[in-house]
C-alpha cells in the first residue's frame, strides 16, 4: 500500500495517515477502518444544524448504507434513530434497541409482521398494501411513502421519484390511499419522500419539501386527513471528485424552513414535526 501518493492528493479532506499506518502494521490488508470521532462529530452536526430550525426534528439513520452494528450503534448515541427497509434491517433495529420508520417494497405479510412487532412505524409505499396491513391489523399510525413527480440524484439509477420511478404512492393517488387507511381505522398520519441519491444542490430540498407540503394540504382538503409528521428523506450528498464542494446543511435546513414557514402561511396547514430519513 503506498501511502505517499494518497497523502498528497487533494481529493482526500481528510485522510488518518498515522492511524492507518498503525491499523495497517495490525491488521490484514485491506480492511474497512472507521474513526469514530469523526463519525461522531458528523452526526451530531447533521442533527444540530436542523434542530435548530426544527426544535423537534428526529434524524433517522438508513441502515442500508452500513449496517455494520459498530457504527450504527455510535451513530445511534448521537441521538438518531434507525431506518429500516428489509426484515434484516428490522432484526438489526431490535437488536440494537433502535426506533424509527420501516418502508419496504412490494413488502410480504411475514416482513410487515415482523414490522407490528418492531415498534418501527410502518411505512407503505404502495396502496396495494394496505390489503395485507388490514389483514394482520391495523395500526394506529401510519405514514406513506409519496412519490411526488420530481426526483434528483447524481446519476440516473440514483433519481428515486418523478414519471418513471417505480417508488412511492404516486402524487394524484395520494389522498384515496390516506382516505382507504383512515376508513379501516387508522387514527394518526405521517408523509415521507425519497426522490434521489447524493444530492449536492442545497436548494432542491428546499423545492422538493415545498412540492410535499402542497400535497399535504390536498390530502387535508380532498381526504380530511391531517398529516402530523413529514419524512422529507434523504439523498444528501457527499463530494466523491475534487472539484465537488461538501454539501451546506445550514443552507439546506434554513431552506426546508422556509419551504414550511410559507406553506404554513399559504395552506393553513398545520405544521408537522419533521423526522428524516437520511
Amino acid at each position: 500500500m503506498n501511502f505517499s501518493s494518497l497523502s498528497n492528493a487533494p481529493s482526500f479532506p481528510y485522510f488518518p495517515e498515522e492511524k492507518i499506518r498503525q491499523a495497517a502494521d495490525r491488521f490484514e490488508t485491506p480492511f474497512f477502518l472507521y474513526d469514530e470521532g469523526r463519525i461522531r462529530e458528523n452526526s451530531r452536526h447533521f442533527r444540530e444544524v436542523f434542530t435548530h430550525y426544527f426544535p423537534n426534528f428526529e434524524p433517522l439513520y438508513a441502515i442500508k448504507a452500513n449496517p455494520n452494528p459498530h457504527v450504527a450503534k455510535l451513530i445511534l448515541q448521537e441521538g438518531f434513530g434507525i431506518d429500516a427497509s428489509s426484515e434484516s434491517e428490522i432484526w438489526l433495529a431490535q437488536r440494537l434497541g433502535a426506533k424509527g420508520m420501516y418502508t419496504g417494497n412490494y413488502t410480504p405479510e411475514a416482513e410487515m409482521r415482523a414490522v407490528q412487532t418492531s415498534g418501527l412505524l410502518l411505512n407503505l409505499d404502495d396502496i396495494s398494501l394496505l390489503e395485507t396491513m388490514e389483514l394482520i391489523g391495523v395500526p394506529d399510525v401510519l405514514s406513506f411513502r409519496i412519490n411526488p413527480g420530481i426526483g434528483k440524484g447524481s446519476m440516473k439509477s440514483n433519481v428515486f421519484a418523478g414519471a418513471d420511478a417505480k417508488f412511492g404512492v404516486p402524487f394524484e393517488q395520494a389522498p384515496e390511499a390516506y382516505r382507504r387507511a383512515k376508513a379501516m381505522g387508522v387514527k394518526r398520519f405521517g408523509i415521507h419522500m425519497m426522490t434521489g441519491s447524493n444530492v449536492l444542490d442545497e436548494s432542491y430540498f428546499e423545492t422538493i419539501v415545498a412540492k410535499l407540503l402542497e400535497i399535504v394540504a390536498i390530502i387535508r382538503d380532498e381526504a380530511g386527513v391531517e398529516i402530523e409528521f413529514l419524512n422529507m428523506g434523504g439523498g444528501f450528498g457527499v463530494p466523491y471528485r475534487p472539484e465537488e464542494k461538501p454539501l451546506d446543511l445550514d443552507r439546506v435546513a434554513a431552506g426546508v424552513r422556509r419551504a414550511f414557514d410559507e406553506a404554513v402561511e399559504r395552506y393553513g396547514i398545520i405544521s408537522p414535526v419533521m423526522p428524516d430519513g437520511s
